[in-house]
């Protein structure tokens, strides 16, 4: 009886205790750059995850559940995109602001996105357009951009100058 009582009891301990949650690891590795958004006198440092292949591109954030202040991911395509291929939150569990960038880095467009309503359907997301041609999109959190006084027009820089 008294190895009962001692065997209850410790399963009872290990019941109350929390386990740390596990942090979140995308499927899809991603290089990281830093990036810089320069709005009059002021320039703007981020950390970014670089989408450059398909299969990143993608993936993009979709799944993750935050993204840390000042970071974000920089999609940057082999070719200018037209400005009918846009972008979905499908999957996206938080709202991203997305920057278009041309292929000198000057903003085109700015918006806010918002998550999809279901991730069960691809066909219930917005589609998010540029309206303009672009070569890389950079995305942060949303409400980032406005709150740092981003619009069209101001540039962003990668380390090393990298191509976006």
């Amino acid at each position: 009886m008294r190895r009962c009582s001692l065997m209850l009891l410790a399963l009872l301990v290990l019941a109350g205790c929390e386990a740390a949650a596990p942090k979140w690891v995308s499927p899809v590795a991603f290089d990281t750059t830093r990036a810089w958004i320069h709005v009059g006198n002021d320039s703007l440092p981020l950390l970014v995850e670089v989408a450059a292949t398909e299969a990143q591109q993608t993936y993009g954030l979709m799944a993750r559940p935050s993204l840390d202040p000042n970071s974000g991911m920089i999609f940057v395509y082999d070719s200018i995109r037209g400005g009918d291929l846009g972008f979905w939150m499908w999957r996206t569990r938080m709202p991203l602001d997305i920057a278009f960038l041309d292929s000198t880095g000057v903003i085109v467009r700015a918006l806010t996105m918002q998550p999809c309503p279901s991730d069960l359907y691809a066909t219930s997301c917005d589609t998010y357009l540029p309206k303009a041609p672009y070569r890389s999109a950079l995305e942060v959190n949303g409400g980032w951009l406005a709150e740092h006084g981003v619009r069209e027009g101001a540039r962003v820089t990668l380390e090393g100058g990298a191509r976006n």
